[in-house]
Protein backbone atom coordinates (compact mmCIF):
# COMPACT_ATOMS: atom_id res chain seq x y z
CA UNK A 1 0.00 0.00 0.00
CA UNK A 2 1.14 3.39 -0.61
CA UNK A 3 1.10 5.97 1.97
CA UNK A 4 -1.00 9.05 0.43
CA UNK A 5 0.90 12.32 -1.21
CA UNK A 6 -0.60 14.58 1.91
CA UNK A 7 2.06 12.24 3.74
CA UNK A 8 5.03 13.37 1.74
CA UNK A 9 3.75 17.11 0.84
CA UNK A 10 3.78 17.39 5.00
CA UNK A 11 7.48 15.73 5.92
CA UNK A 12 8.80 18.06 2.84
CA UNK A 13 6.85 21.04 4.66
CA UNK A 14 8.54 20.29 7.92
CA UNK A 15 12.29 19.62 6.43
CA UNK A 16 11.57 22.65 4.49
CA UNK A 17 10.78 24.84 7.69
CA UNK A 18 13.39 23.23 10.11
CA UNK A 19 16.22 23.55 7.93
CA UNK A 20 15.13 27.71 7.44
CA UNK A 21 14.88 27.65 11.37
CA UNK A 22 18.46 25.96 11.23
CA UNK A 23 20.00 28.10 8.77
CA UNK A 24 18.80 31.54 10.40
CA UNK A 25 19.72 30.42 14.08
CA UNK A 26 23.50 29.47 12.35
CA UNK A 27 23.45 33.32 10.74
CA UNK A 28 22.41 34.70 14.07
CA UNK A 29 25.22 33.15 15.86
CA UNK A 30 27.91 34.40 13.15
CA UNK A 31 26.20 37.97 13.42
CA UNK A 32 26.74 37.84 17.17
CA UNK A 33 30.54 35.87 17.11
CA UNK A 34 31.45 38.93 14.60
CA UNK A 35 29.86 41.45 16.63
CA UNK A 36 31.73 43.84 18.66
CA UNK A 37 30.64 43.92 22.54
CA UNK A 38 28.85 47.38 23.70
CA UNK A 39 28.03 48.93 27.12
CA UNK A 40 24.62 50.87 26.76
CA UNK A 41 23.39 52.57 30.06
CA UNK A 42 19.85 51.23 30.43
CA UNK A 43 17.19 50.30 33.44
CA UNK A 44 14.96 47.17 33.13
CA UNK A 45 11.87 47.34 32.39
CA UNK A 46 10.62 44.06 33.03
CA UNK A 47 11.28 40.30 32.69
CA UNK A 48 9.15 36.92 32.41
CA UNK A 49 10.13 33.03 32.45
CA UNK A 50 8.36 31.49 29.97
CA UNK A 51 7.88 27.89 30.14
CA UNK A 52 7.94 25.63 27.50
CA UNK A 53 6.73 22.10 27.78
CA UNK A 54 7.67 19.46 25.67
CA UNK A 55 6.59 15.40 25.93
CA UNK A 56 9.96 12.98 26.09
CA UNK A 57 9.39 9.72 25.15
CA UNK A 58 11.20 6.89 27.62
CA UNK A 59 10.19 3.03 26.98
CA UNK A 60 6.60 3.42 26.40
CA UNK A 61 5.90 6.59 29.14
CA UNK A 62 5.86 10.08 28.26
CA UNK A 63 7.39 12.15 30.59
CA UNK A 64 6.24 15.76 30.27
CA UNK A 65 9.92 17.79 30.26
CA UNK A 66 9.39 21.66 31.48
CA UNK A 67 12.45 23.78 30.63
CA UNK A 68 12.31 27.50 30.99
CA UNK A 69 12.86 30.68 28.60
CA UNK A 70 14.30 33.88 30.11
CA UNK A 71 13.02 37.33 28.91
CA UNK A 72 14.46 41.12 30.09
CA UNK A 73 13.34 43.96 28.61
CA UNK A 74 15.77 46.85 28.82
CA UNK A 75 15.11 50.40 28.39
CA UNK A 76 18.38 52.47 26.70
CA UNK A 77 18.96 55.63 29.05
CA UNK A 78 19.93 57.68 25.64
CA UNK A 79 16.41 57.49 24.59
CA UNK A 80 16.40 54.52 22.15
CA UNK A 81 14.00 52.10 21.67
CA UNK A 82 13.17 48.99 24.51
CA UNK A 83 15.16 45.71 23.21
CA UNK A 84 14.43 42.12 24.95
CA UNK A 85 17.16 39.90 25.35
CA UNK A 86 17.17 35.82 26.15
CA UNK A 87 19.26 35.36 29.25
CA UNK A 88 20.25 32.74 31.25
CA UNK A 89 18.64 31.41 34.55
CA UNK A 90 21.76 32.90 36.95
CA UNK A 91 21.75 35.69 34.59
CA UNK A 92 17.93 36.57 34.83
CA UNK A 93 18.05 35.76 38.80
CA UNK A 94 20.22 38.58 39.33
CA UNK A 95 18.30 41.03 37.28
CA UNK A 96 15.30 43.71 39.27
CA UNK A 97 12.75 45.43 37.53
CA UNK A 98 13.91 48.93 37.78
CA UNK A 99 17.21 48.83 38.07
CA UNK A 100 19.27 51.39 36.47
CA UNK A 101 23.38 49.88 34.90
CA UNK A 102 25.57 49.46 32.32
CA UNK A 103 24.98 46.51 29.93
CA UNK A 104 27.35 44.96 27.40
CA UNK A 105 25.94 42.62 24.86
CA UNK A 106 27.57 41.41 21.50
CA UNK A 107 25.16 41.56 18.85
CA UNK A 108 21.76 40.49 20.52
CA UNK A 109 23.56 38.32 22.89
CA UNK A 110 23.70 38.91 26.83
CA UNK A 111 27.25 39.64 28.25
CA UNK A 112 26.92 41.00 31.58
CA UNK A 113 24.64 43.89 33.37
CA UNK A 114 26.81 45.70 36.24
CA UNK A 115 24.02 47.52 38.06
CA UNK A 116 24.84 51.56 39.36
Amino acid sequence: MKPPLIFFITLAIIAVLATRQFIKQRQEVAVNDASPVRSLPVEIKDKREVSTSALRSRQRENIPVETMRYEAWFHPLNGAGDFKLVLKASDYHQLARGEKGELQVQGTRFIAFRPR
